[in-house]
């Protein structure tokens, strides 16, 4: 049985994304609209977030396409964002949105260990403990 595409948790102040698999614009567009309910059900609360996308593929044609709806994602609130990500995600195409767009820093990180390291960093050792615990969690489905 394969996994699901993403999923989207709230541990402490963190949101803590999985996504996973072959995408194509309508699961873009479900994901998208699912993170904004998120961020908005924060509520003026800060919040870190945390992505890891190991295995997670955006073809070519997806990527080209655009979203026809606007979809926004409230990050007022938000503090910093890291990607937990494989040394073969092509995923410039959304770091480039980050460029001089947000008022938070875009932490890009290739091994789980360096990822555990800036999350006690920038989060808090707590938080680094909740997010080991998610990450042992997230076993990666390599057929989805």
């Amino acid at each position: 049985m394969s996994q699901q595409p993403y999923r989207i948790e709230i541990l402490n102040n963190c949101i803590c994304v999985t996504l996973r698999g072959h995408w194509d614009m309508a699961t873009n567009i479900h994901y998208l609209s699912s993170l904004a309910n998120t961020l908005n059900s924060r509520k003026g609360s800060s919040f870190y977030l945390l992505v890891d996308m190991r295995t997670w593929v955006v073809p070519a044609s997806a990527v080209s396409q655009r979203i026809k709806g606007h979809i926004h994602l409230d990050r007022r609130n938000q503090m910093s964002e890291l990607w937990l990500q494989s040394g073969s995600a092509d995923v410039e195409h959304i770091a480039d949105k980050f460029s001089g767009e947000q008022h938070f820093t875009l932490h890009r990180i290739s091994t789980v260990d360096l990822f555990l390291e800036k999350v006690e960093q920038v989060c808090g050792h707590d938080n680094k403990l909740t997010v080991a615990e998610w990450l042992e969690r997230n076993t990666i489905d390599k057929q989805n």
